[in-house]
């Protein structure tokens, strides 16, 4: 089974708050930091830009969760220099990424915060003076060993379509729109931190009053599997869900890869129903929302797998690609958002064009823009003149001192 990765996505105020933490703040220190990445279900979204880490502004000081969005526990490790940045061992550092979330499963305190499964991590050089950030994401993933695959055969005739992943089967409209209810009311009382990854069963009808669409939900945080929350419950109505931002019928989130490693090396499990939460408030009768089962590899492989249940760490992976499909990062120039030069330009351009508007609609201005202008005297007037044409836009101005050596501003 495939699954879609991460795509990370920053917003524009963030570098501006990682420039100013490290002027006025972190200075030479360059130790890894915290910061809280969020993802959504996008519903609009085209897939391939459906699973995104948003970077908001404030990621680096704040705890806020927006309604609507689940949060995701990041490190950012912004480098001195572009060498020490180049020079990385990229693999031990991902690693130690990895080891995070192996070591929080293996000691059970990823039941008290559940958003480490969807941990990521930031290596950045801030080059302060030319308003140019280099950046690589890594989203650690677990890999599972054996592979889990989907069961077929497991699509029922109550539900309304048939989706690509063998097996799997769309929630009915009642169904969603039950769930989808069930799942905000649980939110509104539970940490934020849970919110991603949850325990879902469906309760049987034991009234003849029970309409006959409509099912009746629990939800629960992970910690309640140890607590019994499917005691008594047949496997058909027992479900782990996580909220999945992905829109590829075929290809689940990159957090589901985390879950079952959870579900297999915590508790054991060699087969679980998996279900993709895709379901928003405003549109829950969609019914978009997958229940699929799946099972550790062939009989070969879980034959095998106890060979594995130890201490050693599977193998990790999750670096980022660049927009051209290689493992490498990314560079954002800002030179024009955060220049004060190209900042103080446009000013200039933007006053020009509103007296333009106002004064003279046929005026030239990049005419008068690429005029070259000759000052004999730069005294008190030749300085007010001077200014005056830059106010106008003029870029290039000579100016001629008492005979002497010419003195150039552009």
């Amino acid at each position: 089974m495939q699954y879609t990765p991460f795509v990370s996505d920053i917003e524009l105020p963030f570098y501006t708050s990682l420039a100013s933490q490290k002027i006025n703040h972190d200075k030479l220190d360059d130790s890894a930091k915290r910061v809280q990445g969020l993802y959504e279900i996008r519903t609009s979204d085209a897939p391939a830009a459906s699973c995104r880490m948003q970077i908001l502004g404030n990621a680096l000081n704040s705890d806020h969760v927006p309604p609507g969005y689940y949060r995701a526990e990041g490190t950012i490790k912004n480098f001195n220099t572009v060498e020490e940045y180049k020079n990385a061992d990229k693999m031990q550092i991902l690693q130690q990424a990895g080891r995070t979330i192996w070591d929080a499963i293996r000691d059970g305190s990823i039941l008290s915060n559940p958003s480490i499964l969807s941990s990521f991590l930031i290596l950045s050089f801030a080059d302060l003076k030319k308003y140019k950030f280099q950046y690589w994401f890594a989203f650690p993933a677990i890999t599972s060993q054996p592979h889990w695959v989907p069961v077929s055969g497991t699509s029922s005739s109550d539900h309304a379509t048939s989706p690509s992943i063998p097996g799997s089967k769309n929630l009915s409209e009642a169904e969603s729109s039950t769930l989808v209810d069930t799942v905000q009311t649980w939110k509104a009382n539970t940490d934020v931190r849970q919110h991603g990854f949850f325990l879902v069963r469906k309760e049987k009808k034991n009234t003849a009053s029970a309409g006959l669409n409509t099912p009746e939900w629990k939800v629960s945080s992970l910690a309640d599997y140890e607590n019994g929350f499917f005691d008594g419950l047949e496997p058909q109505y027992q479900y782990f869900a996580f909220a999945d931002p992905s829109n590829y019928p075929n290809a689940p989130g990159w957090m589901l890869r985390n879950l079952l490693v959870l579900l297999q090396r915590r508790w054991g499990l060699q087969k679980a129903q998996i279900l993709f939460y895709r379901d928003i408030q405003s549109k829950r009768e969609l019914g978009r929302s997958l229940a699929v089962t799946l099972q550790l590899g062939t009989s070969q492989d879980v034959e095998a797998a106890p060979k594995l249940a130890s201490s050693e760490m599977p193998k990790i992976t999750g670096w980022e690609r660049n927009s051209t499909g290689k493992l490498a990062g990314r560079i954002s120039d800002l030179t024009a958002y955060m220049d004060p030069r190209r900042l103080a330009d446009q000013a200039v351009d933007l006053n020009l064009k509103l007296i333009k508007w106002r004064i003279s609609p046929g005026l030239d201005l990049d005419k008068v823009k690429a005029t070259s202008c000759l000052l004999l005297g730069a005294g008190t007037l030749g300085s007010y003149v001077a200014r005056n044409l830059m106010g106008w836009g003029v870029r290039r101005l000579l100016l001629w001192i008492m005979g002497r050596c010419p003195f150039l501003i552009q």
